[in-house]
C-alpha cells in the first residue's frame, strides 16, 4: 500500500466513525424515558411545580429527542443526485425545532408558576419528589457523559445542542431538591414556584441559543475565526503554495465544507500542480476528517476570478 492508498484509508475509517454520534441520541431516549415515569408518579404525589417544570421539560427531551435521532440519521446519509451537498442541514432544521419546543414549554411553565404562586397549594411527599430528581440527576449525567465522548470525536450541531440541554437539566433538577428541602423543613411556599419561573427563564435562554446556532448554519455562516486561521497556515505552510485567497467554510451537519485558491508557479506540470492540490486536501483532512475540500488553481499574482 502506498502513502497516498494509506491516508486515503486513514480518512475513510475517520469517517466511517461518524456513526458514533448515534450513541448520544440512544441513551437520551432511554433516559428520558425513564425519568418521564418518575416524574410522573412524583408530581402526582407531591404537587410541586418545580417538579412540573422538570417533567415538563423531559417531555419535551423525548419529543426533541426522537426528533434529533431521525435527524441526525438523515444527515449520516450520503450525497445523493437530489441533495449534492449532502443532508448535514436536516440536524439545523431539527435543532431549530428543538429551540421552538424549549420556548412553548417555558411559556407554559411560567403561566403555571404563576398560577401556583397566586394560588399556593401545599407541596405532598417531599422525600419521594427528592429521590426522583437525585435519579434525574444521575441519568442527566450519564446521558451528556455519552454525548460528550460522542463529540469529541465527531462534531454534530444536533447532538450539541441536546448536550447543553441536558447539562441544564442539572442545574434545574438541583434547583428541584433545593425547593422541595426548602418545603420540607417549613420554609415559604412561594420558594416551589419562584424556582419554576426561574427553570422557565434558563429553558428561554437556552433555547435562544440554540435557534441562533441553528439559524447560523442554515445562513451558512463562517466557521470559528480560529478554524479558518489554521486552516490557512496548514495550506500557507505547503513550499508550493505561493499564496491562498478566498477561503469559504460553512458547517453542514456533520460535514465541513471548505474551499479556496491557491496560486502556483505557472511553469510546473498538470500532474504536479494536481499533486500539490492533493498534498493539501489530505493535509487539511488529517485535521478535519469530516471535511469536504475543493481548491481552485490559480497562476501567481492572477487573483481576479468572476466567480467570486
Amino acid at each position: 500500500m502506498n502513502l497516498n492508498d494509506e491516508k486515503n484509508s486513514q480518512i475513510k475509517k475517520k469517517k466511517h466513525n461518524a456513526n458514533i454520534i448515534l450513541w448520544g441520541p440512544y441513551c437520551a431516549l432511554v433516559g428520558v424515558t425513564f425519568l418521564i415515569l418518575l416524574k410522573s408518579y412524583a408530581y402526582y404525589q407531591s404537587g410541586s411545580t418545580a417538579m412540573l417544570g422538570t417533567l415538563v421539560d423531559s417531555v419535551v427531551d423525548l419529543a426533541v429527542s426522537l426528533m434529533l435521532f431521525f435527524a441526525v440519521k438523515i444527515s449520516l446519509k450520503p450525497a445523493d443526485e437530489d441533495h449534492r451537498d449532502g443532508h448535514g442541514k436536516a440536524e439545523a432544521i431539527a435543532t431549530l425545532l428543538q429551540g421552538a419546543f424549549m420556548t412553548g414549554a417555558a411559556i407554559f411553565l411560567a403561566f403555571e408558576a404563576t398560577r401556583k404562586f397566586l394560588n399556593p397549594v401545599p407541596v405532598q411527599n417531599h422525600d419521594l419528589a427528592i429521590i426522583v430528581a437525585l435519579c434525574a440527576v444521575i441519568v442527566s449525567v450519564v446521558i451528556i457523559t455519552v454525548q460528550k465522548y460522542s463529540l469529541e470525536r465527531v462534531k454534530s450541531l444536533a447532538v450539541e445542542a441536546d448536550y447543553h440541554h441536558y447539562k441544564t437539566d442539572i442545574f434545574l433538577n438541583l434547583s428541584v431538591i433545593v425547593a422541595l428541602a426548602v418545603g420540607l423543613y417549613g420554609g415559604p411556599f412561594w420558594v416551589d414556584p419562584l424556582l419554576a419561573i426561574l427553570i422557565a427563564g434558563y429553558f428561554l435562554f437556552t433555547a435562544f441559543s440554540i435557534i441562533e446556532d441553528s439559524v447560523d448554519m442554515l445562513m451558512d455562516r463562517e466557521l470559528p475565526e480560529h478554524v479558518r486561521e489554521n486552516i490557512m497556515d496548514i495550506v500557507g505552510s505547503h513550499e508550493n503554495v505561493h499564496g491562498v485567497h478566498d477561503l469559504r467554510t460553512r458547517q453542514s451537519g456533520m460535514k465541513m465544507h471548505i474551499s479556496f485558491d491557491v496560486e502556483l508557479d505557472p511553469h510546473i506540470s498538470l500532474q504536479a500542480a494536481h499533486d500539490i492540490v492533493r498534498a493539501l486536501d489530505h493535509s487539511i483532512l488529517a485535521q478535519y476528517p469530516q471535511a469536504e475540500v475543493l481548491i481552485h488553481m490559480d497562476p501567481v499574482g492572477d487573483t481576479h476570478d468572476p466567480r467570486h
